[in-house]
C-alpha cells in the first residue's frame, strides 16, 4: 500500500486529496495498527478476520479511485483473500469470495454506471473468479498443510514418548545391572563392547584384561581344577562372541593368592525374527560356596581315613578275640558277635563316607550280564529284607548284556535295593527290573512305602540329605547312598531319576550306555 500511494502522489497528485483514496489509506493504516497492537491471542481466532475484512474494504475504495490509472491495484485484493483462505476454517474462504465480489462491484456503484457489453461483464467477473480460484487452492493447500502438521505433531509426540520410554528402559536396565549381585556385560552383534556393570569390570581386571579392549582374554584364568590355565581361545568372552551358549561353567579368575571361583554363562540376544542383537555374559562369584564344598570334601576324606585306620585295628583284634574265646563260653561269644556285627555296620558307614569323598572314579569296563549284577545285589540285601518280611523280586526286561564296570554297577544296585528295603513297608514287595532298552542298560528298583514328594525328589541326591520320614523313624544312614549311585551313573555317562507317588510307591531308575566309555577312564562328578 505504501508503494502504491508513493506512485500515486508522484503520478496523480490531483487524486491524493479525494475522500475515497484518503479513506482507503486510513483503513489500511487502521488494519495494520490493529494487527500489530491488539493482543489477538486473548480472543477467539475468528476475531482476527476483522483485520482482513477492513483490508478488503480499503482495497475496494482504492480500486474504485485508481483502477483507470493503475489497473494493477486489483492485485491488492489477493492479500486479504489469501489470508482468509489460509488462516481460517471454511467460513474464511466464504468471506474471501464475498469480499472479492464486493471489491469488483463497488467500482460500478462508485462511478454510477454498470457494464453494458459482454466484454465489460467478462472483465467484471474475471477478478472474482480468479480470486475464488486462488482462495479455494489456498484453502485446500492450507488444510493439507494443517493435516501434515497434525501428523507431524503426532509423530513428534510418538517419537518423544518412544524416546522417554527408551530412556526409562535404559535407566531400569542400568539400575538392574548395578543392583544384581553378578557381573553382567553386553556386546553388540559385531563383538564390540556396549555396557557392563562395575562387578563385571572388577572380575575382568582380576583376570588381567579389560572388557573394552579386544581380545578380551587374560593370563589369570584357570580351569575348575584350580591349576590348569585356560587357553585364550577357550576363555569365556571369545567363546561367547563366537556364538557358543555357555551354562554354569566354573573357572577360577585372579592371581594364585587372590583367586575367585566364578560361575559363567552366556547366550545370544535375538529379535523375534532371529536377528542377533548381541551377546550377554553373566559372571557370578561363588568363591565362598566353592571353598565350603572344598572344606567339606577335605573333611570327608580326613574323617574317613582317620576312622578307617582304627576300625581296621578293631576288626583285626575282634577276630583274634573271637578265636581266643572258649567255644563253651556262649555268653562271651554272643557279646563278641554283637560287637563284630556293630563294628561291621560302622565299617560300612565309613566305607560310605569314603565313597562319598571320592569325586573321581576309575572305571574298569568289562562285558557283563545284568542278570548277574541283579542276583549278586539281591543276595547281599536279602538278609536285611527278610528281617522285615520284604520279598525281593527280579524281572528281566530283555537282553542283559552290557559293557560297564561290574563292581561299580553292583554297588549301585545294592544301594538302590538297600534304600528300597529301608524305606519300604513291612511285608511288602521290592521289585528289581533290569535289561537293555535301546542303547541303555537299565536297572530300576521299586518299593511300596511313603514315597517322595517333589521337593524331596529334588534333594534326594544331595550329600547327607535325609527325608523327614527317615529322621522321624530314626532310619540309620548318612544320606550318602543315592549320592554315590549318582556318581556311578555320571562316571558311566549315564543318568538316574526318581518317579514317586507320595504315600504309595517310589521307583529309582539307573541308566548307563550299554556300550560305555573306554576302560580306565577317570570321571569326575
Amino acid at each position: 500500500m505504501a508503494f502504491l500511494v508513493s506512485i500515486t502522489v508522484r503520478a496523480l497528485p490531483t487524486t491524493v486529496n479525494t475522500f475515497t483514496l484518503v479513506m482507503g489509506v486510513a483503513l489500511t493504516v487502521l488494519a495494520t495498527v490493529a494487527a500489530i497492537a491488539v493482543p489477538w491471542e486473548k480472543f477467539a481466532p475468528s476475531w482476527m478476520m476483522t483485520v482482513a475484512v477492513v483490508d478488503i474494504v480499503a482495497v475496494a475504495l482504492l480500486r474504485a479511485e485508481l483502477l483507470p490509472f493503475v489497473p494493477a491495484v486489483s492485485v491488492l485484493s489477493v492479500f486479504p483473500t489469501m489470508w482468509l483462505a489460509y488462516g481460517f476454517p471454511w467460513y474464511g474462504t466464504v468471506i474471501a469470495v464475498v469480499g472479492a465480489g464486493f471489491i469488483a462491484s463497488y467500482r460500478f456503484a462508485y462511478v454510477g454506471t454498470w457494464p453494458s457489453t459482454a466484454i465489460e461483464w467478462a472483465n467484471v467477473v474475471t477478478l472474482p473468479t480468479f480470486i475464488v480460484g486462488v482462495a479455494v487452492v489456498i484453502f485446500l493447500a492450507a488444510r493439507h498443510l494443517r493435516q501434515n502438521s497434525e501428523r507431524l505433531a503426532l509423530a513428534y509426540q510418538d517419537q518423544a514418548a518412544a524416546l522417554d520410554h527408551a530412556q526409562d528402559t535404559e535407566a531400569v536396565a542400568l539400575g538392574i545391572l548395578n543392583t544384581v549381585n553378578a557381573g553382567v556385560a553386553f556386546y553388540d552383534a559385531d563383538g564390540r563392547f556396549y555396557v557392563a556393570n562395575p562387578l563385571a569390570h572388577g572380575y575382568a581386571e582380576r583376570a588381567g584384561f579389560s572388557l573394552h579392549d579386544p581380545p578380551y582374554v587374560g593370563p589369570e584364568v584357570l580351569a575348575d581344577d584350580r591349576s590348569t590355565p585356560v587357553p585364550f581361545h577357550s576363555q569365556l568372552i571369545p567363546r561367547a562372541l563366537a556364538g557358543e551358549t555357555i551354562t554354569d561353567h566354573l573357572e577360577w579368575w585372579g592371581p594364585i593368592d587372590a583367586q575367585a571361583a566364578l560361575l559363567t554363562s552366556s547366550s545370544q540376544v535375538r529379535r523375534r525374527d532371529g536377528y542377533v542383537l548381541g551377546t550377554v555374559i553373566v559372571i557370578s562369584d561363588i568363591t565362598e560356596l566353592a571353598e565350603a564344598i572344598e572344606v567339606r570334601e577335605q573333611f570327608l576324606r580326613t574323617v574317613s581315613h582317620e576312622l578307617r585306620t582304627p576300625m581296621t585295628s578293631i576288626t583285626g583284634f575282634l577276630d583274634l578275640l573271637e578265636d581266643a574265646v572258649p567255644k563253651d563260653n556262649a555268653t562271651v561269644r554272643r557279646y563278641v558277635e554283637v560287637i563284630t556285627r556293630r563294628t561291621n555296620d560302622l565299617f560300612d558307614r565309613v566305607s560310605n563316607l569314603l565313597a562319598a569323598s571320592d569325586t573321581e572314579k576309575n572305571l574298569h569296563v568289562v562285558d557283563l550280564d545284568l542278570a548277574e549284577v541283579a542276583r549278586a545285589a539281591a543276595r547281599q540285601v536279602e538278609p536285611i529284607a527278610s528281617s522285615r518280611g520284604i520279598r525281593i523280586e527280579t524281572e528281566c526286561l530283555g537282553a542283559g548284556n552290557a559293557h560297564a564296570d561290574l563292581q561299580q554297577l553292583t554297588v549301585a544296585t545294592v544301594e538302590l535295593l538297600t534304600n528300597a528295603v529301608k524305606f519300604g513297608n513291612d511285608h511288602s514287595h521290592v521289585t528289581l527290573t533290569y535289561g537293555v532298552i535301546g542303547a541303555d542298560a537299565t536297572i530300576a528298583v521299586r518299593n511300596e512305602g511313603p514315597g517322595l514328594t517333589a521337593a524331596e525328589q529334588r534333594r534326594a541326591f544331595d550329600r547327607f540329605y535325609r527325608t523327614p520320614y527317615a529322621r522321624a523313624r530314626e532310619i540309620q544312614g548318612f544320606g550318602l547312598g543315592l549320592t554315590n549311585v549318582r556318581a556311578i551313573a555320571i562316571a558311566h555317562q549315564g543318568s538316574i531319576r526318581i518317579n514317586s507317588t507320595p504315600g504309595l510307591d517310589a521307583t529309582v531308575t539307573l541308566q548307563v550306555p550299554a556300550r560305555s566309555i573306554p576302560p580306565g577312564t577317570p570321571m569326575r562328578y
